[in-house]
Parts: C-alpha cells; sequence; structure tokens
C-alpha cells in the first residue's frame, strides 16, 4: 500500500508568522486572540479576534502581486513558501506536472468582495477593480502558489465550510494514494474577518462576547464558553509518496 508522508510545514497565524514564531508562542501559553483591529468594531456585539499582526505581503511576494491578491491568498502563499522550503523539494527540478495543489478555504476572498462593494456604492460601478474576480474565487489560493512554483499537476479548492483544510488535506493524501501526483501542496487559508461576518455570526449567537478579556474569550470545553472567535491564517504541510520522499533524502 502506497505511504503519504509530511515532508514540510509552512504556517502563519496571529501566534506568529512562520511554523518556529508559533511553535514558541504555544509553548509559552500565548493567545492570539485580541481586540479587533481591522475595522472599526464598536456597537458590533463580539469585538474580539484573532488577527494576524504587522502583515506586510509585499515582504513575500512580488509588490504588484501582493496588490492583486486577496488576503486569504497571501496567506496561502507565505505557508506555502515555507513548507516547500522547509521540504526540501526542488520545484525547478522537473516539469511540476508530479506536484499538485489543494487548499481549502471556506469562503475565499470575502474581504475583497466587501471592499469592492463599498467601491461601487461610493464611486460607480466604473471604479470597480477588474481584479475582483481572480481576487475572490476559492481557487485563487491554490492558483497562486502554482503559478509561483511552476506547479502542474491537479489544482482545486475544497469549501467545505469549517473542515474545508481537513478535507482538502484528504484529498491530497488520496491523490498520492492513487498515483496521481508524487507530492502535494495542501492545506488551508482563511482571512473573513470583515464587519459583515462578524455581525452575521453574533447575530447567529455563534461568537464569544467576553469583550473584556480577549485573550481568554476562546474556551470550548469550559462551563462558562459563550461562543467562537473568528481567526485568520493559513496552515499548509507539503504531502509526499514515500518512496519518492525517501529517494531524494527528505
Amino acid at each position: 500500500m502506497t505511504r503519504v508522508v509530511v515532508t514540510g510545514l509552512g504556517v502563519i497565524s496571529p501566534l506568529g508568522h512562520d511554523c518556529c514564531a508559533n511553535w514558541e508562542a504555544l509553548r509559552a501559553g500565548k493567545s492570539g486572540t485580541g481586540p479587533v483591529t481591522l475595522f472599526d468594531a464598536t456597537g458590533y456585539q463580539s469585538q474580539v479576534a484573532g488577527e494576524v499582526k504587522d502583515f506586510d505581503p509585499a515582504k513575500y511576494m512580488d509588490r504588484k502581486e501582493a496588490r492583486r491578491a486577496d488576503r486569504f491568498t497571501q496567506f496561502a502563499f507565505v505557508a506555502a513558501h515555507e513548507a516547500l522550503r522547509q521540504s526540501g523539494y526542488d520545484t525547478a527540478s522537473g516539469d511540476g506536472t508530479d506536484v499538485a495543489v489543494v487548499i481549502g478555504t471556506a469562503i475565499g476572498g470575502i474581504t475583497t468582495l466587501m471592499a469592492e462593494y463599498d467601491t461601487l456604492k461610493a464611486k460607480g460601478p466604473g471604479r470597480v477593480s477588474p481584479f475582483v474576480v481572480p481576487k475572490m474565487m476559492l481557487n485563487a489560493a491554490g492558483g497562486q502558489v502554482s503559478i509561483q512554483y511552476g506547479l502542474r499537476g491537479p489544482n482545486f479548492a475544497v469549501a467545505t465550510a469549517c473542515a474545508s483544510a481537513n478535507n482538502a488535506m484528504g484529498e491530497a493524501f488520496n491523490l498520492i494514494r492513487r498515483g496521481v501526483a508524487d507530492v502535494m501542496v495542501t492545506g488551508g487559508s482563511e482571512a473573513a474577518l470583515t464587519p459583515v461576518g462578524n455581525a452575521a455570526f453574533a447575530n447567529m449567537r455563534a461568537l464569544s462576547e467576553r469583550n473584556d478579556d480577549p485573550p481568554r474569550a476562546s474556551r470550548p470545553f469550559d462551563r462558562d464558553r459563550d461562543g467562537f472567535v473568528m481567526g485568520e491564517g493559513a496552515g499548509i504541510v507539503v504531502l509526499e509518496e514515500y518512496e519518492h520522499a525517501k529517494a531524494r533524502g527528505a
């Protein structure tokens, strides 16, 4: 039976912009939850979230490409870059057809959609960006990663709400097991911290309203839990067929 192994990890989250930073923060018991700063949350029932702080996508990708990518795609790009680097896989060693990409997201580029809707209302249809569709579509993250690294294997997105990343990794695992690809770049990315998203979940009574104590707002197993905390970021892994990984000394 075909074995599948993990050869690379990449993450960007409210705890840090790479695996090491996240691991050290977790070991120290740090919380990534704080007051909402991405928009003015005054008057909102829930004013806490897990935001990725001090993020400049131009540090990781071409500035022009960064402007043409939604925040969720930028996160996926950063995490995929780290995962591929950690794996040691040389993406330029072949024609890229044996490397596939499956990245999950629940809602894709909703940040772009909301921003451009405001532009439409304020300035009219002529001022709406022509990049709205390629920025907001669910497979934009996987597409950007593939374009950057010349990965020409199967490429698609998985959208199954909160299970999107897990389902994406399951699909990636099966693609290797079936012999469709030797290497998979897979995981999930999300950047849905918007006024509409916050209000909608809050009106469902789904969000924590522990606004006076953000670091302790997320407490799913506590008898005094009052809802979840929205967060953002990306987690990407490189999956590889075992013999393929072994042959290259991974």
